[in-house]
């Protein structure tokens, strides 16, 4: 008996000794991040372009740091694929723009997607109620459709806002715009800017393409074909700083506004609910020309998606 009693206290004291060394990596462990279990990682998508690859890597490297385990669909699909991955719960989280609201909801006025604060939460109320995801605070770096000049062209005109333009163009200033025909044709687009800015563009100053490649667009501007001085591009186009080209503000906020902004099931984030504030204050330290920055590291560097997110989440103190 004596004998069984001496065992008991041995094997106490052992678990004793175990259990207070395990529990300072346990700490620690719970000081990175929450726990995951591999065998039911996030999931973690994006859209298939440039920009997609970038942000999708960085709410990825910023999770992994914090101890979670994720599984990589980054440069998912296009965007209606990409979408319907996430209300078919085969993505957890996934990058989405705020002005594609008007594509997935119904009932807003057209207004509301051009108003930065009323659009954001018009699709954040609406597919927190209708499907169960929560749009998280965007970035401030508006993806949308904007007017671009040679940084030259605009020094010499003084050229910095589309009212800077419109008194250009009123003024008998010599204008061929490069664009897309649908955004010719559109109130959310150039008819809007002419009656918001208050000019006029004739027919022989427009040069209108049946599509919207912006990679044509910024080709001609910089070339100067046909006499191309002003051109419809995307606000963070990856090429426009190291071609010395610069957007004309848009304080009327006419094309919707389209700020990237992460998408998470609720009840991952019910789940995991420390995620909001890693990403959140990861899109806090974007904008739109550190956006064009690393999107030109993809696009003319030739730099992968991956490594231009984690240099700059490396440079901001978010990896170590």
């Amino acid at each position: 008996m004596k004998k069984n009693k001496f065992y008991i206290i041995t094997l106490v004291l052992v678990l004793s000794l175990l259990s207070a060394c395990s529990t300072p990596d346990n700490d620690k462990e719970k000081e990175k991040g929450e726990s995951v279990n591999p065998e039911n990682p996030i999931v973690v998508g994006s859209f298939v372009d440039t920009e997609g690859g970038i942000l999708g890597n960085m709410v990825l490297l910023a999770l992994e740091e914090k101890g979670y385990t994720i599984t990589d669909k980054v440069q998912f699909g296009t965007p209606d694929v990409h979408r319907n991955a996430l209300l078919q719960d085969e993505l957890d989280i996934g990058i989405d723009y705020t002005g594609n609201g008007q594509y997935y909801s119904e009932g807003f006025d057209e207004e509301v997607w051009g108003d930065l604060e009323e659009g954001y939460n018009s699709i954040k109320t609406y597919d927190e109620e209708n499907n169960d995801l929560i749009w998280l605070e965007p970035a401030k770096a508006n993806n949308t459709e904007m007017l671009a000049v040679k940084k030259d062209f605009a020094k010499d005109n003084d050229l910095e806002t589309l009212e800077d333009f419109a008194d250009y163009v009123n003024d008998g200033g010599e204008v061929k715009f490069i664009t897309s025909q649908l955004f010719a044709e559109k109130e959310m687009g150039l008819l809007g800017m002419e009656e918001g800015y208050g000019f006029k563009l004739d027919s022989d100053q427009l040069i209108m393409l049946p599509h919207g490649n912006t990679a044509e667009t910024i080709s001609a501007l910089e070339n100067g074909t046909d006499d191309v001085n002003i051109a419809l591009v995307y606000g963070t186009d990856g090429s426009l700083p190291d071609l010395d080209m610069v957007v004309l503000k848009d304080p009327l906020s006419i094309p919707p506004v389209f700020e990237p902004s992460v998408v998470v099931r609720s009840e991952v984030l019910e789940e995991h609910p420390q995620i909001k504030d890693i990403i959140e204050d990861v899109f806090k330290t974007l904008d739109l020309e550190k956006l064009q920055d690393m999107n030109k590291k993809v696009i003319v560097d030739g730099l992968s998606p991956k490594d231009v997110a984690k240099e700059y989440l490396t440079e901001e103190g978010i990896l170590d």
